[in-house]
């Protein structure tokens, strides 16, 4: 029974880092379903989601007024609900600039500004944004050439990182954004690709449902909406988003915690759609997402299973996985005494972000609120 378990971990943790990618090779060159883009310039919302953004709001307003796209076709909406610095006083700054600004003293979370921020948008597509994510100039024109496709319902854009060595989580930021965009651009050849990205989000507005407020991961709540109402959402890797990585890891170790404490409330609201797995939609959101998010378990698994088979080849597997994760400790002895850790940090930043997926699942079974767990990453 011991042997089963091990191999059953092993294979699982190897599938999800190395079959997965493979597979999605595969179908892209034998199921290729490319999408029909032209140049068309419907009536767009941007919606700048913006709590206490009052260092980098100004910045964002003034990167959306020089987007390449027909003034008279855009629309920019910015909704700061519940914030309690300068944004509100900021944005009205603006309002002649055609800047429409929705603020409520109550704050509700970042799902529930959403929804009120739709519920006033007169665009055909909506556009989501945040208020740190800078667009590159034609990054709207490249979103939404995709809708020309009829059975396209929502675009996602490519999230990229700005490398700067005096942000901790440049490194391990820009490797998994770049991970993501290889893995999401073979999705959007075969299909729908497993989830947007708020940073970098546009879909048709007919097909916005409202989320409840409760949930986190708004971006995957509105993939999944369209998908189930049969549509694609795909990705545009010429649509660019910048933002800076997180100053220090203690902020990306709190989003990694509340994205993952999201991703099990997908899997219970829509589980009607993942299991049993029915869709190659479905099949590839288990193997991308669910997964990862399962990682801290398959690690443990692995590593106690392990331990009980004491002999050959199997006690040096051990040791390895003992190596390594004193190399991710010794990485954060180093830095705790404000030492560079060099070549430690990627071990450090996987088993990091790994302990921040356990701290979400207990956010999860706690029943969190959203803004009990929110934390204000420092811009």
């Amino acid at each position: 029974m011991i042997f089963f378990i091990f191999y059953f971990l092993f294979f699982t943790i190897c599938y999800h880092y190395i079959g997965f990618p493979i597979i999605s090779i595969m179908m892209y060159f034998f199921k290729k379903n490319k999408v029909r883009k032209e140049k068309i310039t419907p009536f767009v919302s941007l919606i700048i989601a913006a709590y206490n953004e009052e260092k980098v709001i100004e910045k964002k307003i003034y990167n959306s007024l020089k987007l390449d796209y027909p003034s008279e076709s855009i629309e920019i909406i910015v909704v700061s609900d519940g914030s309690n610095d300068k944004t509100p006083i900021i944005v009205e700054k603006f309002r002649d600039s055609k800047i429409f600004s929705l603020f409520e003293p109550q704050r509700k979370g970042k799902t529930a500004a959403l929804n009120r921020a739709v519920g006033h948008a007169n665009g055909d597509i909506i556009i989501f944004s945040d208020a740190n994510s800078m667009y590159e100039s034609n990054a709207i024109k490249m979103l939404v050439s995709n809708f020309y496709d009829t059975t396209v319902g929502g675009v996602c854009g490519r999230k990229s990182i700005i490398k700067n060595l005096q942000r901790e989580s440049s490194r391990g930021d820009s490797f998994f954004w770049n991970f993501e965009s290889f893995i999401k651009t073979i999705q959007s050849y075969v299909g729908s690709i497993s989830t947007g990205d708020g940073e970098i989000f546009a879909i048709r507005k007919n097909l916005y449902s409202l989320i409840p407020e409760i949930v986190i991961n708004d971006d995957t709540a509105i993939t999944f909406n369209i998908v189930e109402k049969g549509y694609r959402v795909v990705y545009e890797p010429e649509a660019i988003s910048w933002e800076e990585a997180s100053t220090n890891i203690e902020d990306d170790f709190n989003v990694k915690a509340r994205m993952v404490f999201g991703g099990y409330q997908t899997l219970c609201i829509y589980s009607r759609m993942l299991f049993p797995p029915k869709s190659y939609f479905a099949f590839q959101f288990i193997s991308h997402k669910m997964l990862r998010w399962l990682m801290p378990f398959l690690l443990i698994g692995l590593f106690i299973s392990n331990y009980f088979i004491s002999y050959g080849f199997y006690i040096f597997f051990w040791l390895l996985q003992i190596g390594f994760y004193s190399i991710a400790l010794t990485g954060y002895v180093m830095r705790k005494n404000n030492h560079e850790i060099g070549y430690l940090y990627f071990p450090f930043y996987y088993c990091t972000m790994n302990i921040a997926a356990l701290l979400g699942f207990i956010y999860f079974l706690r029943k969190e609120s959203i803004t009990s767990i929110w934390k204000k990453a420092d811009r």
